[in-house]
């Protein structure tokens, strides 16, 4: 591949890239708890839905709690992540070529 072709190659994988300020790194955790009040349906099996968003900070595991009405945003702020994680080893793939080519 040609350098000019592996240079169109990387504006088009930059052009489709989620913004960098709009990522989350971690992984969505549903847990199903009952909540300790003596008649609340949740005795009986029907447990309240709370969402997390688990990260890993210094080394630590670390729950973030989520609000019902953020959880589509923030589905979508870690698969953004993911996407620019993916778009980034692409763009590196392709400067390594170019670099190889002495052209940058």
């Amino acid at each position: 591949m040609d350098a000019a072709t592996l240079l169109a190659k990387r504006q088009v994988i930059v052009r489709g890239s989620p913004k960098i300020g709009q990522v989350i790194k971690g992984s969505i955790v549903i847990m199903r708890r009952c909540c300790g009040k003596s008649n609340c349906r949740c005795r009986n099996g029907f447990k309240h839905r709370s969402l997390y968003v688990s990260q890993t900070v210094d080394g630590k595991p670390r729950l973030v709690y989520i609000p019902k009405r953020s959880e589509a945003g923030v589905r979508r702020l870690i698969a953004n992540y993911r996407r620019l994680k993916a778009v980034l080893q692409k763009i590196s793939s392709a400067n390594t070529l170019l670099a190889t080519k002495a052209i940058r």
